[in-house]
């Protein structure tokens, strides 16, 4: 998404762009693939900007993204399925949420209010996004405080606390273990807030075709401006002369030479590979050895039955705890995509599950073939188990199965550990950002998730936009964005 982005925002400020891209596909971690006929969807679960006249719904329509695109929107984002038949639906309307989480707990009523009444807040803000801290100069900053007036008191109360610290404020013990579930409980608050806030707005669907559709939207608009698009195009080193990015040189030692490099890869093949450790910061080494990342694998099912009716989104407490590596895993999480019915074959569905995962549990045994298929046949056996148990009328009609694990996110895309959401940054470390450029190198950027996390895709596309706005402003050009 970084790399499209910047693509597209060079072509149409009158630069020539061309992007060197590993697989075959475009979108790098947002992506899907077939087997046996069914699609299996490897990213979006929801895409913050599919609301009209939102924020992002504008950037995302910057670089098309969404312009012919059917929107999905659910009334239910997410069911937790607890014990003791135990079953709390968020519901993504805030007046249904608040008078669910009510009923579920009227102890908690102060913390449910307060927690409802942030997120109608951040429902209606604007968030200075258009441009990049980099381009911010003391005068606009009377203006961006005054813009974001009505949100600061929330952003201040939320964004220094964790998800795990803030839910401890509930009684209830099932209600605080059900909002833990929505997203690692290490984030900020305000990652959940926002994302309930989003939901209520409908500015959070999945588009119809998953995430390979969404990612050729952005692929036609680059080439549509006559962007250059290269396939199978390893990157083994970015060429530097006299600390100045002059090119590339690819995996199979062909050599090609530009003004301006942009990395859109994981920052650490980036920094420790193509750049060979030479332009590290105290920062960069910092983060990638302390800050954390999660990662997880996915069980894809293909079933020949319509689940259309059944709970789409479910997040399931299993009897035993499933362990992989560090991870212990008391829930599972279950998609029924039944809801975008171009996923499978008609009568048919896809049933995805996901569990958190240590890259070290699968990396251990990537090299020996057979010891890595038994570990994922006994995965998919135990997942197997616990989807027919939930959505009994599958059994024996499962026709297709398909693990992804960190290994193989990282081997298809590059990104380190797996880690398709960057670190986890503990909200005391306030607005953490990697600086666009790297010390000691110039005519060299850097965009994507790990420039700004957890950013997402949104925040990826962003990052995209960011580095040509700056390349543009160091151009003393104006920058074009219809």
């Amino acid at each position: 998404m970084a790399g499209l982005s910047a693509g597209i925002h060079a072509c149409r400020n009158d630069y020539d762009a061309e992007i060197y891209e590993q697989h075959n596909l475009p979108g790098g971690l947002c992506t899907a693939w077939d087997r046996k006929g069914y699609t299996i969807d490897g990213c979006i679960h929801w895409l913050v900007g599919t609301g009209p006249g939102s924020q992002f719904n504008r950037l995302w329509r910057e670089v098309c993204a969404i312009d012919n695109m059917e929107i999905i929107n659910r009334d239910i984002f997410m069911s937790v399925e607890g014990s003791d038949g135990k079953i709390l639906h968020l519901y993504s309307d805030l007046d249904r949420l608040e008078e669910h989480l009510l009923e579920t707990s009227p102890a908690d009523e102060v913390v449910i209010k307060n927690l409802i009444k942030a997120a109608r807040v951040l429902s209606t803000a604007d968030f200075p996004l258009e441009k990049p801290n980099e381009l911010y100069r003391f005068w606009d900053m009377p203006l961006m405080f005054f813009n974001m007036m009505p949100i600061l008191k929330v952003m201040g109360q939320l964004s220094r606390i964790s998800i795990k610290d803030y839910l401890a404020e509930f009684e209830d013990p099932f209600l605080r273990e059900a909002l833990s579930l929505v997203m690692p409980a290490g984030y900020s608050m305000i990652s959940l807030v926002s994302t309930l806030a989003s939901l209520h707005s409908r500015d959070a669907g999945f588009p119809a075709g998953g995430s390979l559709a969404f990612a050729r939207s952005l692929e036609n608009r680059f080439l549509e401006l006559g962007g250059r698009l290269n396939y199978g195009s390893r990157v083994k080193e970015i060429l530097v002369e006299n600390n100045c990015a002059t090119g590339l040189l690819l995996q199979d030692g062909s050599k090609v030479y530009g003004d301006i490099v942009i990395s859109a890869a994981d920052l650490h093949s980036t920094v420790y590979g193509m750049l060979n450790s030479r332009y590290r910061s105290a920062k960069i080494d910092e983060s990638f050895d302390h800050l954390p990342v999660y990662s997880s694998v996915q069980v894809s099912l293909g079933v020949d039955s319509d689940l259309t009716g059944e709970t789409e989104s479910a997040a399931v407490k299993m009897d035993s705890p499933i362990t992989l590596g560090y991870e212990h895993n008391r829930y599972i999480y279950l998609t029924n995509c039944s809801f975008d019915p171009s996923l499978a074959p008609a009568g048919k569905t896809v049933i995805k599950a996901t569990l958190y995962s240590a890259y070290e549990h699968w990396e251990a045994s990537a090299d020996n073939p057979e010891r890595y298929r038994e570990k994922k046949n006994k995965l998919a056996e135990q997942v197997i188990s616990e989807v027919e148990k939930r959505f009994p009328v599958v059994k024996g009609r499962i026709e297709m199965i398909d693990v992804a694990t960190p290994v193989t996110f990282s081997r298809y895309t590059g990104v380190w550990k797996g880690a398709y959401m960057a670190w986890i940054v503990p909200p005391e470390a306030g607005r953490f950002k990697i600086p666009k450029e790297l010390p000691g190198l110039s005519n060299f950027y850097q965009a994507g998730q790990w420039v700004e996390p957890p950013a997402g895709l949104p925040g990826s596309m962003l990052t995209g936009r960011h580095v040509i706005q700056i390349i543009c402003s160091r151009d003393a050009k104006t920058f074009v964005v219809e």
